[in-house]
């Protein structure tokens, strides 16, 4: 009989060794994929951040990666947003703006019009970026945009076609939309459709309006009305 309960003894014994030793290794392992997933997404941050200027970075160590807003943005300047969606850098430049009331099919009397934006965009993230159209408002209504204040019933105008080279709705677009996979760079004319004019406009992407955004940062333009080529 002793040597019965000596015998379960020593069994009950090694079972609580064999799980102690198992809850030692799933925690280990457990570490060990958490600093894995840590490492990987350090290193997701900073090949990210060597794509973009270091003036533009607001916290290179938060996931995604947060960016400065950037206001007061020439033609020719180059803004960088990141995309709500894809948690991606998005690398914007406005070229020129042209102003008409002629897309072809489409058209505008009256105080309205279209302000064309030619736009270079440059995917800086490692999988596909879906573009969202950009927005104008009054120059005077930058303070605004900047705080999220401005509604989508203050814009000057939404934007509205993609175009093709001759300033014509793209019919090789019937979807409207656009997209570039990793390390694309396109161009891309862009309609705003604007409900009347001003002195001076912000062109901007990053509009928060009612909980919803389609860039986690801004990126604004200012253009004055004797900048735009009119056509």
């Amino acid at each position: 009989m002793k040597k019965y309960v000596l015998i379960m003894m020593i069994l009950f014994v090694s079972a609580l060794l064999l799980m102690a030793c198992g809850g030692e290794n799933d925690e280990s392992e457990a570490s060990d994929t958490n600093t894995a997933g840590n490492q990987e997404d350090d290193s997701e941050n900073q090949e990210a951040g060597a794509n973009l200027p270091e003036e533009v970075i607001r916290d290179a160590d938060a996931d995604p990666i947060e960016l400065e807003d950037q206001m007061g943005l020439e033609m020719g300047d180059k803004g960088y947003v990141i995309t709500q969606s894809e948690n991606l850098p998005l690398a914007v430049t406005l070229n020129s703006v042209e102003k008409t009331q002629d897309l072809g099919a489409e058209t505008k009397d009256g105080d309205e019009f279209y302000l064309i934006g030619d736009f270079t965009f440059e995917n800086l993230g490692d999988s596909n970026i879906k573009i969202e159209k950009p927005d104008a408002a009054l120059g005077a209504d930058e303070s605004v945009f900047l705080n999220d204040e401005l509604t989508k019933g203050d814009r000057l105008g939404m934007g509205a076609w993609y175009l093709d080279d001759h300033n014509n709705i793209d019919s090789d677009n019937p979807t409207n939309a656009a997209s570039l996979d990793p390390g694309e760079e396109a161009n891309h004319k862009i309609a705003i459709s604007m409900r009347e004019g001003a002195d001076d406009y912000i062109i901007f992407f990053g509009l928060y309006t009612s909980n919803n955004r389609d860039y986690q940062n801004k990126a604004a333009w200012t253009v004055q009305s004797d900048q735009l080529d009119e056509n």
